[in-house]
């Protein structure tokens, strides 16, 4: 669980316009540090604005800096579906994308090996890219064809439609 995630549902149950660091630090109970920063993002986002920032000074026998002591204005309540991250997915043809611009030659085999992918997908993904120009075949290392790549469109695989199979009777 994030520090994000209470932090919104304390906003959101919270009844006054006005909240401290303190207010915040026993509603949430969740380190200072963490806190703050989720506090600035909402602020530059515009959901809240910094009315005052008190500096406290530390305590005996503590060292650094003073610290910081801000009381929030609520502007409006942060909503919780704009703050969930989406994870990125790394797909096969990600990898296996990442693996042929490394190589610039490479084998089927070797996109079995190194990303762990089945034959089956290798065989798909090169057929594909053969189809629409990035690669071609140079040769053959045993029985296995050697592939180039000849077209870079850069670091993200290239979109490219599935190629779709005429059902020849």
């Amino acid at each position: 669980m994030t520090v994000l995630e209470p932090i919104i549902e304390f906003l959101q149950g919270y009844c006054r316009k006005k909240i401290t660091l303190g207010q915040l630090l026993s509603g949430v109970e969740r380190p200072r540090k963490p806190i703050l920063r989720v506090m600035d993002r909402l602020v530059k986002e515009g959901n809240l604005e910094e009315i005052e920032d008190n500096k406290i000074a530390p305590v005996f026998g503590e060292c650094g800096r003073n610290r910081r002591n801000p009381t929030w204005l609520i502007i409006e309540k942060p909503l919780m579906d704009e703050f969930v991250p989406r994870p990125s997915r790394t797909t096969l043809r990600d990898k296996m994308w990442r693996l042929i611009r490394s190589r610039r030659r490479f084998s089927k085999r070797d996109l079995m090996r190194f990303t762990g992918c089945k034959e089956g997908s290798a065989t798909d993904y090169t057929k594909l890219l053969e189809h629409y120009g990035y690669i071609r075949t140079t040769g053959k290392d045993g029985h296995l064809k050697v592939y180039m790549l000849i077209k870079d469109p850069g670091p993200k695989r290239p979109v490219t439609p599935e190629v779709k199979k005429r059902n020849v009777k």
